[in-house]
């Protein structure tokens, strides 16, 4: 009877230890406008980052979120974007934008929204961008991919919207 005692407890301070120590980041990305642009035109699709821990931060440098989108319908402009302090786009490829947390240190239960500009270009839709949370290996630029934090959990880590451009 006392071993199994000690077993519960064991693994009750095991379960602790490892929540303390584990921590999940987010992502959601949502186009603005219902995901409708019509061509010529800018909207903003926004990506919101979601520190979920309770006693952990984020590292600057360690947050490489990549965004794919339908490069024949939306061309992701060059300026307009509105990224929190410290933040910066690392890469911005035909269909593909990277960005890093840079300096900013996320803090516990803290989010991150960013509003990246999209002009449609091409009619057609809908299509998928698509949000994907990826890891740097935490020293600067921040554009190495590293080890995701412990605790991440995967379900999260991707999230896709629709855009569709219209006349």
């Amino acid at each position: 009877m006392r071993i199994c005692r000690l077993v519960i407890i064991s693994t009750i301070i095991f379960l602790q230890i490892d929540k303390v120590n584990s921590q999940n980041l987010s992502i959601n990305v949502v186009t603005q406008n219902a995901g409708v642009v019509k061509k010529g035109e800018l909207i903003f699709f926004e990506i919101v980052i979601n520190n979920t821990s309770s006693v952990k931060v984020v590292p600057g440098f360690k947050v490489r979120p990549q965004i794919t989108f339908p490069n024949t319908l939306v061309d992701v402009q060059n300026k307009g974007h509105v990224l929190p302090e410290g933040w910066q786009i690392i890469s911005n490829t035909k269909g593909v934008v990277v960005l890093t947390n840079g300096t900013d240190v996320i803090g516990q239960n803290e989010k991150r929204s960013i509003l990246i500009s999209i002009k449609g270009i091409g009619l057609g839709g809908p299509s998928t961008i698509m949000g994907n949370m990826l890891f740097s290996n935490g020293i600067t630029p921040g554009n190495v991919p590293g080890i995701a934090l412990n605790g991440d959990l995967l379900a999260d880590n991707i999230s896709t919207s629709t855009v569709k451009v219209v006349k």
